[in-house]
């Protein structure tokens, strides 16, 4: 394995890491409790500089005594879309070294 395929697995796993980052941070925002302790702390100062920008756009919509927060979902697929066309990119790249 040559040191770009190195480089390309390590981003991707970091890529891939961060991902799984967003996915905790929303199973988390489920359970009150959890949401306030260190690692709920820790998972919403991570993702919140992402989410933000979502959310300053998308209102929560109301659904019966509460707010979906529709910003997420949408904050999270266009990561997912953003993650593959980032390694996308990078393997085009590293192909033609």
């Amino acid at each position: 394995m040559d040191l770009y395929t190195a480089l390309l697995n390590l981003i991707q796993a970091l890529l891939s890491l961060y991902g799984y980052v967003l996915i905790a941070t929303a199973v988390i925002s489920w359970i009150p409790d959890l949401a306030e302790t260190q690692l709920g702390q820790i998972l919403s100062r991570l993702t919140e500089p992402y989410l933000r920008p979502f959310r300053r756009y998308i209102p929560p919509l109301p659904f019966g005594g509460v707010a979906f927060d529709l910003s997420f979902l949408v904050a999270v697929v266009v990561y997912f879309f953003l993650e593959q066309g980032v390694m996308y990119v990078l393997e085009s790249v590293v192909r033609t070294l």
